[in-house]
């Protein structure tokens, strides 16, 4: 239950996912500003923190960063698998990710990032696709946790088929699989390098 979210000091990282809500729509979904909260919390004590999708953008708006809709800024949904553009190849979570050949977009709302903010990474429609909040949290557009076999359980919901078609037009989920099917074998290597900074940050935080 959200009520039930740890206080930040019991944290030795944090992970926030995705979703299908707004991330300023805290009336319909009021657990959506705990976890904000918690996000505040986490980048005040320096805990390592990695924000995916929705999770991003509560990272954002955590940051007083605004979030808005593709309908808001003119742009419709971005999906599909596509390569990151400008990567900040110095950077330890997205840096691995500079030359592979695509990652997972899923995504309608976009993160308008501050002057101040240090963008990792964009793509023609999202110009935040991934960004650094301070020394130990990162925010990602992206969804980097996505396998082939993963793909198949989202395009088994009906939701996510239909949007799939709406965005990308007849035959968007054998497109999405055999483009999953492409990557995969670059790509996952590269998430592995990616992943492993933050889970060092994790373990060294917990003392083991």
């Amino acid at each position: 239950m959200a009520r039930d979210l740890p206080p930040v000091t019991e944290l030795a990282g944090l992970v926030v996912m995705g979703g299908p809500m707004n991330a300023d729509d805290l009336a319909a979904h009021p657990a959506l500003k705990l976890e904000r909260d918690l996000l505040a919390d986490a980048l005040r004590a320096g805990v390592p923190t990695l924000g995916v999708c929705l999770g991003a953008q509560l990272l954002a708006r955590a940051q007083d960063m605004p979030v808005r809709s593709g309908a808001a800024l003119g742009r419709g949904s971005e999906i599909g698998w596509a390569p990151l553009r400008d990567v900040d190849r110095d950077d330890p979570v997205v840096g691995p990710l500079a030359d592979a050949p695509g990652v997972l977009h899923w995504h309608g709302d976009r993160i308008i990032p501050a002057d101040s903010t240090r963008v990792l990474a964009w793509t023609d429609t999202t110009e935040c696709q991934a960004f650094r909040a301070g020394p130990a949290a990162w925010g990602l557009q992206f969804h980097l946790e996505v396998t082939p076999e993963l793909l198949d359980d989202w395009l088994a919901d009906p939701s996510f088929a239909t949007e799939a078609v709406d965005v990308l037009g007849a035959g968007a989920e054998d497109r999405l699989r055999a483009d999953a099917r492409a990557v995969v074998a670059d790509l996952r290597p590269r998430a592995e390098r990616s992943l492993a900074h933050l889970r060092g940050l994790f373990v060294g935080r917990a003392g083991l």
